[in-house]
């Protein structure tokens, strides 16, 4: 008898999410199956973070909880943590019953099927270590069947490319995920077009930094002509994407804003269906803070990249309005001054971003800013983290406000159960019962930004003409603003 059967605790940020969703395409078409819990898998997969301490505690506690809960079955470190500690972890972490490097995720039943003889559930192997660890090569962009998607209802993640060369001194991933290499323009399209043909509505493009696509030193045989006066390669992917037929969105995760290739912007205009949504992680805007980050730019020279990006999109006849910018502070950097960081809290509050996240530094071990000196104290950077949440607080409402009255097209996530769990009965059941939604606009990308709180009635149909439910797109008229959410009213 077999007893194939396997649980993905996912942990990480959205391309680690393409990853989990290969493990499955992987085992599903190995036999295995999918389970909802993980006390009915035999094997758990802790898909791991590895890029800043909370993550990678997050992740290690993790794997030692499902130890504790589930003491027979295998667990699998996979992912970035398990990338970049494997030899440690192969000494030292008696809890897990292997480990898996993000690699070449095509190797995956390598080190699985070892633990499962003929398929077959055994008793756990002794705390002897070393374990069994496979850490292939960072070579190519994996990629794959994704038969279950871990995205709500009709969006979808595509990863354009793997690893980053711009060598931030204060960011982990080179070490994790290797040099930068992109896919095939024309296999990004298919797979689009798959993605499209599958009912996905949205699709999210990511990548370390997309304005890099096509650029690594590895990417010559994709084609892509280097000369400075040729259009980008993420133009000219974004033009094969937008030869696509049907009824589907895109928005565009995580541009660099030092290279940032102003010959999208042309392209994003001419097609509505390209959200007009920029995620540029600016991270500071002192220029000697970012001269120590390995960055080139300045705050002028990034207000300059904003105008000319908000310039495109000025367009009366635009169906959204305008952009929204989502961008990236870090506080605490090894030297940053008081007078450092108030050129920071100046540019986030001159920038007006509608989204912004915020962290303070953490040294990371292998990274250039580790071993700079001038540490700032903790306490500090968590006062700096308090006084750009402030500023990004004030400023998300009133961008929001532009929304008020109009229309949007909302894409829902879920209905937010009745409160009893009740249906309308008796006299009561004929007369429309009010439901609420959860949702994301244009100006919403998944996990990260603020919701759609959209109030319909029983019976309503989407756009689509079918009644309203997770993974309906509904038009909708923006009533208010609460918070970072706003709330909406379908039509």
């Amino acid at each position: 008898m077999t007893d194939k059967t396997f649980f993905l605790d996912q942990h990480g940020c959205a391309k680690n999410q393409v990853d989990g969703e290969l493990l499955i395409g992987i085992l599903l078409s190995k036999g295995w199956s999918k389970a909802e819990e993980p006390e009915q898998a035999s094997l758990i997969i802790v898909n791991t973070c590895g890029f800043i301490e909370s993550a990678k505690k997050e992740s290690l506690d993790a794997a030692i909880a499902a130890r504790a809960a589930y003491p027979n079955a295998k667990i699998l470190l996979a992912g970035c943590l398990a990338e970049r500690y494997a030899a440690d972890f192969a000494d030292n972490f008696p809890e897990v019953d292997a480990i898996f490097g993000n690699g070449d995720l095509s190797l995956l039943p390598n080190i699985i099927e070892p633990l499962f003889p003929d398929g077959k559930m055994t008793d756990r192997a002794s705390d002897e270590l070393p374990r069994p660890t496979l850490v292939p090569e960072q070579r190519g962009v994996c990629a794959g069947d994704r038969p279950l998607s871990l995205s709500f209802p009709r969006s979808a993640y595509v990863k354009i490319s793997e690893g980053c060369d711009n060598r931030c001194t204060f960011c982990a991933i080179p070490l994790i995920r290797g040099s930068l290499r992109s896919r095939p323009l024309r296999e990004i399209v298919d797979e689009c077009s798959s993605l499209i043909e599958s009912g996905a509505y949205e699709l999210n493009l990511i990548g370390q930094d997309l304005a890099a696509y096509g650029r690594g030193a590895d990417d010559s045989a994709l084609g892509f002509d280097g000369s400075p006066e040729s259009a980008s390669p993420l133009s000219l992917l974004l033009s094969g994407i937008s030869a696509l037929t049907g009824n589907f969105r895109v928005r565009l995760l995580y541009i660099h804003p030092d290279h940032f290739p102003l010959d999208i912007l042309p392209v994003m205009a001419a097609d509505t269906r390209f959200l007009p949504y920029f995620d540029i992680p600016f991270q500071s805007g002192d220029e000697a803070t970012l001269r120590a980050m390995n960055r080139r730019g300045s705050a002028e020279k990034y207000l300059d990249l904003i105008s000319k990006i908000r310039a495109a999109f000025a367009d009366a006849q635009s169906p959204y309005g305008g952009i929204a910018l989502r961008t990236t502070f870090l506080v605490g950097f090894p030297g940053e001054t008081d007078a450092s960081f108030e050129n920071t809290a100046r540019f986030a509050a001159a920038i007006r971003g509608m989204w912004s996240g915020a962290f303070t530094w953490s040294s990371e071990e292998g990274t250039p800013a580790a071993v700079l000196k001038k540490k700032v104290p903790k306490k500090t950077a968590a006062t700096r983290l308090d006084t750009l949440r402030e500023i990004q607080i004030r400023i998300t409402p009133e961008e929001l406000a532009r929304f008020v009255g109009k229309e949007v097209d909302v894409l829902l996530e879920e209905i937010i159960p009745e409160p009893d769990g009740s249906e309308a009965t008796g006299e009561n059941a004929a007369v429309p019962q009010s439901r609420l939604a959860l949702g994301r606009a244009w100006f919403q990308a998944p996990e990260v930004d603020g919701s759609v709180v959209l109030q319909f009635e029983d019976g309503q149909k989407d756009l689509a003409g079918n009644l309203i439910g997770p993974g309906s797109v509904v038009r909708a008229i923006v009533m208010a603003v609460n918070g970072v959410d706003v709330e909406a009213v379908a039509r």
